[in-house]
């Protein structure tokens, strides 16, 4: 996929969970990169539809600015190049219909990194061996990942771990006694990255919450590690999973895993540690002992 590709699906991502400044900006980000043609023409328009949108939401009265959209998008209907689903077009049916979308299926640009090693000693014994419908945790994870276009995914695993005959994953066996970031640079070993970083006792993430966090890095060169973070009562709160850098992670291997922590050695990058806002309170969650998500 190209970045394109990434901005507009996560416009497409945003708009469904209603985030429209957020689809505003994604889909913005696309059109000021795109060359003149019907498909810069098309995402104008899908710019504009979400900025109609969010100006609804204040309380403001946007019918202009949506018909005005609306027959913009009249130049999606010779465009298959969008990476958006029919339903996230606030369209009638007949009209949906006529547009030739892409399914939002295709491989994403980043390697998965499984952190799976560790004792687990307060759920009782290793979290990421504990069965889910006939499958240890961690190969659940696996397949969750891959499932949303994570193809190429390294697991750090816990010594007792058993590989499946055939592992369409890159093994690597890590110390249940070592830090979370030495499993990380465990997992570097096999990668240089970008990483997308995610515990095994943490969801896995849904292709929308990914495709923002490869977004934001596409829209930011400078970004060296991008979190998802959902606004809850109290404020923002951040989650998982972590994209890395390619600079990031090789700056990583160097680091005394013993001496430091990953979220402590992210935070050193001040405004390069960049925040993506997700409706998905899963990001927030990890598993307790009966696999139920907190």
């Amino acid at each position: 996929m190209t970045d394109l590709d990434l901005l507009l699906e996560a416009g497409g991502a945003a708009w469904a969970e209603e985030a429209f400044f957020q689809a505003h900006e994604w889909w913005e980000a696309a059109w000021r990169r795109l060359p003149d043609g019907p498909l810069r023409q098309g995402t104008q328009a899908l710019t504009q539809w979400a900025a109609a949108a969010h100006v609804t939401t204040l309380g403001r009265h946007a019918g202009a600015e949506a018909i005005r959209s609306r027959a913009r998008l009249r130049f999606l209907r010779t465009v298959n190049r969008l990476a958006l689903a029919p339903f996230v077009l606030d369209l009638p049916s007949d009209e949906r219909d006529e547009l030739r979308l892409r399914d939002q299926n295709g491989v994403l640009p980043v390697t998965g990194v499984l952190l799976a090693a560790g004792h687990g000693r307060r759920a009782g014994g290793p979290k990421a061996l504990i069965s889910v419908d006939g499958l240890p945790l961690w190969q659940r994870q696996v397949q969750r990942l891959q499932a949303i276009g994570v193809a190429q995914v390294v697991v750090v695993l816990h010594p007792q771990a058993l590989l499946p005959p055939s592992p369409t994953f890159v093994p690597q066996f890590g110390d249940p006694d070592a830090t979370p970031l030495h499993s990380l640079q465990r997992a570097l070993t096999a990668t240089t990255g970008p990483v997308v970083v995610l515990p095994v006792d943490c969801p896995a993430p849904s292709r929308g919450v990914v495709v923002r966090l490869l977004a934001a890095a596409a829209i930011d060169p400078r970004a060296l590690a991008v979190r998802p973070i959902v606004q809850g009562p109290t404020g923002p709160r951040g989650g998982h999973p972590l994209w890395l850098a390619a600079a990031t992670c090789q700056a990583l291997t160097a680091v005394d895993a013993q001496q430091h922590r990953l979220d402590t050695f992210l935070h050193t990058m001040g405004d390069r540690y960049v925040d993506v806002c997700v409706a998905d309170p899963a990001v927030l969650g990890n598993f307790n002992l009966d696999g139920v998500s907190r």
